[in-house]
């Protein structure tokens, strides 16, 4: 049940919400307080929302395809979403299906131009598309919470999956404008995403270490421990978390805002996201022992 197709759709579920509520809550920043940079900026972000929401609905179209194979037959899910019970994988099935919807309607309107909605219509289904992405963060922590694994059942465990996500979707946000446009407006503009990158990335660590002393001082964890210490765990642990999903885009993160420049973006946010699926997998692994 806990194999690679969950992995995945945890990664790809977590990162596409996180990457939607950024571009939802930056669009809802810029139409509440407004921007005089000028028509060259609104391009450029109208642009970079074109790639970001069309990506975030692939990204979560291609978790709920994993969920779907990882359950064995289209019917169970059918089932849940038909004859809903108050479970909470009928929590998360409903809540990808309503975020996938509000990505499909914004992706449409700024790719097609259809349907033609009013400011105030797009800003109502940004605020949806905000609530939705937090649930789905949420959900990809609650989903292992409630499984009654003694090493996931920790409010420490839904903390770290929050930030991740969301660390990841900065990260996803930065890099598809780099890699697609590589926009001078945009990447000036989102140095203060960098510094929100930088507090949740120090926001995930607490909860990592919280959910470590979890698993260290719980009597019903102790195949979890073995598990995490072994040698190749441990290395995956200290390098692919500590190194790739924390340190390294710290320090790159902080180096870009110190010298105002943008070169270590792409490096920076690669290796955040390389680090968010390890942390997964390294979790998935532990826990279901």
């Amino acid at each position: 049940m806990y194999g690679p197709l969950v992995i995945t759709y945890l990664f790809l579920g977590g990162a596409a919400a996180g990457a939607l509520l950024t571009i939802s809550l930056w669009s809802l920043a810029l139409s509440v307080k407004g921007t005089s940079r000028g028509p060259l900026f609104h391009e450029a972000f109208e642009a970079l929302g074109k790639r970001v929401y069309a990506t975030g609905f692939v990204m979560l179209a291609f978790a709920m395809t994993c969920l779907l194979w990882d359950l064995g037959s289209p019917e169970r899910a059918l089932l849940v979403l038909l004859h809903p019970h108050p479970t909470v994988i009928t929590f998360g099935a409903y809540t990808l299906t309503f975020e996938a919807a509000t990505a499909a309607v914004l992706a449409a309107m700024y790719l097609l131009g259809k349907p033609r909605l009013s400011p105030p219509a797009v800003m109502a289904v940004e605020v949806l598309c905000c609530i939705g992405a937090a649930a789905t963060m949420g959900y990809t922590g609650v989903f292992l919470y409630g499984s009654g694994m003694p090493a996931w059942h920790s409010g420490a465990l839904v903390a770290l999956f929050v930030f991740s996500s969301l660390s990841a979707g900065i990260s996803a946000v930065l890099l598809i404008d780099w890699v697609t446009r590589g926009q001078a407006l945009i990447l000036h503009a989102a140095r203060p995403l960098q510094k929100w990158h930088l507090l949740c990335l120090a926001a995930e660590a607490a909860a990592l270490m919280a959910l470590l002393a979890h698993i260290a001082n719980d009597p019903g964890c102790a195949a979890a421990r073995a598990a995490l210490e072994r040698p190749d765990t441990a290395a995956a642990l200290f390098v692919g978390i500590g190194g790739f999903g924390l340190a390294v885009p710290a320090a790159l993160e902080s180096y870009s805002l110190a010298r105002m420049k943008s070169r270590a973006i792409p490096a920076a946010d690669a290796a955040c996201l390389i680090g968010c699926f390890v942390l997964r997998a390294i979790v998935i692994a532990c826990g279901v022992r």
